[in-house]
């Protein structure tokens, strides 16, 4: 049987569960937050060499995703990424999902997974695992319900562009707007940051996987799966980024549109004021009462200023 999953290192349980499932050969998944867990416990209780504890506890953030590849023909090390509910406090980030970098272990006996967020990355991705199925597609399994997240997490700062789209007509919404496209452009470069070196370096890791020692496998190609997922999500990133560009585009056009209407109404207010500043002596003369005033002074503004509105409003876009 395929898929137990023990959570955590610290209690005696969960240790006495694991050296059972060693000793009974059953394939298994360990997920523990690595503020639970220590070098000696991992390397005492799962046989992990020093040479593959280092990149498992390795989340600096000066470290590069392929600093934190490893293999050695009984396991894989590798960095994988995912959005989870409430990974992060309150009030830091605008959007529901917020990022987990996960360190992976993958062997001949269990798979685990390390983060230093303090969640239940079993129970966040709600992960289940067909009876039948082989040791692999438990791996499987694991990575492509991480891979759903990252979609999932682009899902809502493309939902967030499309409210923006729908209120690409409303001024009043300007300065908002313009917060709104901050967050969905700094969603949108993190979600870049993370999976383009992690698609970069999963075809080696996928490769790796496929020939440890022990692990069970089919005839299905799942890794390869995870790949174009990959692909798809770079892809459907970049899009997004692209839609995000042209979004604000158009915002910045309907500005400079705007700007050039108020200068155009402006424009014979400016004309008229300076023709009428000039003390010709006719021009004097002629304005000898108020209703001459109101007529040549007020009324010769009013009617350029129209006729120039009346220009504009039948030439303005309609959407």
């Amino acid at each position: 049987m395929v898929g137990e999953i023990v959570e955590g290192l610290e209690g005696a349980a969960q240790r006495q569960r694991i050296a059972e499932l060693r000793a009974s050969g059953k394939f298994f998944w360990i997920d523990v937050p690595v503020s639970e867990t220590s070098r000696d416990d991992l390397r005492e209780l799962l046989e992990i060499p020093e040479h593959s504890l280092q990149p498992l506890l390795d989340f600096g953030e000066d470290s590069a995703p392929s600093r934190k590849f490893h293999t050695d023909g009984q396991r894989v090390v590798f960095s994988f990424s995912c959005y989870l509910e409430s990974a992060m406090p309150a009030g830091d980030t605008a959007y529901r999902l917020g990022p987990v970098e996960v360190h992976v272990l993958v062997s001949g006996d269990y798979v685990l997974t390390v983060h230093r967020e303090q969640v239940s990355l079993p129970e966040r991705l709600a992960l289940t695992t067909p009876e039948g199925r082989s040791e692999q597609y438990l791996v499987y399994a694991i990575l492509d319900a991480m891979v759903a997240s990252d979609f999932d997490a682009l899902s809502e700062a493309e939902d967030t562009l499309e409210d923006v789209q729908g209120m690409s007509t409303d001024l009043r919404a300007g300065r908002v707007k313009l917060d709104t496209f901050r967050g969905v452009n700094a969603r949108l470069s993190e979600l870049r940051r993370r999976v383009g070196p992690q698609r970069g370096v999963f075809e080696r890791i996928s490769v790796e996987i496929g020939r440890l020692e022990g692990l069970g496998a089919d005839t299905e190609h799942y890794f390869e799966r995870i790949s174009q997922q990959l692909n798809r999500l770079v892809e459907a990133i970049d899009a997004a980024s692209q839609a995000m560009a042209t979004l604000i585009d158009l915002r910045l056009n309907e500005t400079t549109y705007w700007l050039t209407v108020v200068a155009t109404v402006f424009l014979p207010l400016t004309f008229l004021t300076g023709f009428f500043g000039m003390n010709f002596g006719w021009l004097v003369e002629q304005i000898d009462t108020q209703l001459a005033f109101w007529l040549l002074g007020v009324g010769t503004l009013v009617v350029g200023v129209a006729f120039i509105w009346r220009l504009i409003v039948r030439g303005s876009p309609t959407s």
